[in-house]
């Protein structure tokens, strides 16, 4: 019964893991482009908020511009629009570079491919759809530069060749991530047409952070569908939460203001995907929509603040319940320590404290079964030719020593989704994105990579801490009691060159727990095996 429940959870892990490498392949991001300098220029007022006849009268009589680009920088990022098509041609975040590297750029947001338009565009449906790329926005308001509670707007008015008016008014914070956007639409007959807001996303560079596709939160339904899975158009319609584009650490998404129904839509644009979303036209006779723009970290706390499910675009998997209460506890444990390595080792300690209980029945159990394995194998030996009454034997041997044959794997069994729901939270939040620990500079990455070296042109590594998480395995299998079955005894054996291997891809933060887990649980065994003397 051992032997097949620790086959068991090995198998559960292997096909976790195998899961988790299937995921990470399937997005191959293409080469990283040159990045493009801006001059700063200095700040200049907000405008104030106008009604929608004035802004349609201004736009009507602006005077046609040159090319020219924008700069918004605030406290959380750096923003470059262009007048071309009123798009966003640049998003950095500040607080997170592009890698662990000390001069590593921050990180861009906004794909930069041949063929894929900038996000932020406006499209006219109706007979004959006009799409926005090709205008020549007049601006309202110069390049920004905002901290704090400052507050500052920019305001692009437009005309269609057929004289429609657009307008799409941006408002940044300058301690927040959120945007407020306004668009606006009206035909030259006064007419207000629906207007579809039209964004992209997709892996523009190599980085850690790697493209998962389309977000959305509809009906209350989380939406998650790959660059790979949207091979065609899909359509997407209701009372929309929010839409967007995910990456495995960060979040490019429109929220929608006020409650009413509205149309997504996607599309596959080379290594890019297109989303569009739109209101009804019965659901928006002003031709005026808007909506919050969310561009920054899949920050728990931040996601939550704005009210609106969007921390649902962390995928914790099925163990959310067990992962989200442990990433609260590291994040307590964070304001003492300062140090998410430290963080870990404290988290694996209280957790190994609360199943103290559970993993003591289990060693207490396998012991008591490795005491009555030779009579158990001189049973074998009598009844070989007859199983129905070994078995009965067995039971029997089992009632009289008052032994739970499940005594030993049950209890291993029920900590398996701690360790998926801490695999989760050690995997998926930014939080130990480039975090450090000792030699280790990155704590979501294998622990190879921050001692690298190369031979033969290849890139390697020494996996210091994957190796020490080995031989702790090693210590501990060899601890463990056995039931006697040379074969099965060979194969636990095994089992640390099997983990070990798999470790070696594993995040740093993961193998520290692995590691810390087994020290305790071998000082654990120990004081049983002192105790059973």
């Amino acid at each position: 019964m051992e032997k097949r429940a620790l086959l068991a959870v090995v198998l559960s892990i292997l096909i976790l893991i195998l899961y988790q490498e299937w995921v990470s392949r399937r997005y191959v991001p293409p080469p990283s482009p040159p990045p493009e300098k801006v001059t700063e220029k200095a700040p200049a007022p907000s405008p104030q908020r106008l009604p929608k006849a004035e802004e349609v009268k201004a736009a009507r009589t602006a005077e046609p511009q040159t090319v020219g680009e924008i700069r918004v920088e605030t406290d959380r990022y750096l923003a470059i629009f262009t007048n071309q098509g009123g798009r966003l041609k640049s998003f950095a975040l500040k607080n997170y570079r592009a890698s662990s590297a000390e001069k590593s750029p921050p990180f861009e947001m906004v794909p930069s491919m041949p063929g894929v338009p900038y996000p932020l565009g406006v499209e006219l449906s109706g007979p004959k759809p006009f799409n926005d790329e090709g205008i020549l926005y007049a601006v309202e308001g110069k390049d920004l530069k905002l901290t704090g509670d400052a507050r500052g707007t920019l305001v692009f008015r437009g005309r269609t060749p057929t004289g429609a008016v657009l307008v799409k008014k941006f408002t940044f914070t300058g301690t927040a991530y959120p945007i407020e956007v306004e668009i606006a639409a009206e035909n030259a007959d006064g007419a207000s047409p629906p207007a579809v807001l039209v964004t992209s996303g997709g892996n523009q560079q190599e980085h850690d952070a790697k493209f998962e596709g389309l977000l959305a939160l509809v009906n209350n339904k989380i939406r998650r569908e790959s660059a790979d899975e949207i091979q065609k158009a899909i359509e997407l319609k209701g009372p929309v939460s929010w839409a967007g584009f995910g990456y495995t650490y960060f979040l490019f998404s429109l929220l929608p203001q006020g409650n009413g129904e509205y149309q997504l839509s996607a599309r596959q644009a080379g290594p890019a995907l297109v989303m569009k979303m739109q209101r009804p036209a019965a659901g928006n006779a002003s031709g005026t929509d808007r909506f919050t723009l969310f561009i920054g970290p899949k920050d728990l706390e931040i996601l939550k603040s704005l009210g609106k499910g969007l921390e649902r675009s962390i995928d914790f998997g099925y163990f959310a319940f067990v992962s989200i209460p442990l990433l609260y506890v590291m994040h307590f444990s964070h304001r003492f320590t300062a140090s998410y390595g430290i963080d870990i080792i404290v988290l694996t300690i209280l957790i190994k404290l609360l199943l103290a209980p559970l993993t003591h029945k289990s060693f207490v159990s396998m012991k008591q079964m490795q005491k009555l394995q030779p009579q158990m194998e001189r049973m074998r030996e009598r009844f070989k030719d007859d199983r129905e009454k070994l078995n009965k034997e067995i039971m029997e041997l089992y009632r009289r020593n008052k032994v739970n044959p499940l005594g030993g794997c049950l209890p291993m069994v029920l900590q398996f989704p701690v360790f998926i729901g801490l695999y989760n939270a050690l995997l998926t939040p930014i939080e130990l994105r480039h975090a450090s620990f000792l030699w280790i500079k990155d704590l979501s990455r294998p622990d190879w990579e921050s001692l690298p070296f190369t031979l033969g042109g290849w890139s390697l590594g020494i996996p210091v801490l994957t190796l020490l998480m080995g031989a702790s395995m090693f210590v501990q299998q060899w601890m463990t009691p056995s039931a006697g079955d040379p074969n099965q005894r060979r194969m636990m054996m095994m089992m640390p060159v099997v983990f070990t291997a798999m470790f070696v891809t594993f995040p740093a933060g993961l193998t520290i727990y692995w590691l810390v887990n087994n020290i305790l649980t071998i000082a654990q065994q120990y004081l049983i095996n002192r105790m059973d003397r």
